[in-house]
């Protein structure tokens, strides 16, 4: 299946694109996806994204299509979706 990635705010400067389509076998979770986007990209992008846990920071969100994912809802994807991940800005 191929899955479309979305980074928006802090994610897409750590992950040096706004997007990018990733092929992933049937059954693969956007858990399973967002944790192998992080392992793939590494350094900034993995801290920004992934507590030491394996889990989702707080601070970022997940969404499938237009609609937000918590983190420990099992999300399995379907092809040609499109993912956001994005880290909202503080600052005033």
């Amino acid at each position: 299946m191929k899955i479309k990635v979305d980074y928006v705010a802090q994610l897409k400067d750590a992950a040096g694109c706004s997007n990018e389509s990733i092929q992933v076998t049937d059954g693969t979770t956007v858990q399973d996806l967002v944790r192998t986007i992080a392992k793939a990209h590494g350094g900034r992008l993995a801290e920004l994204l992934l507590e030491e846990t394996g889990a989702l920071r707080g601070s970022a969100l997940l969404f499938v299509g237009d609609d937000q994912v918590e983190w420990d809802e099992a999300c399995p994807l379907r092809d040609g979706v499109t993912i956001t991940l994005m880290s909202p800005l503080a600052g005033g």
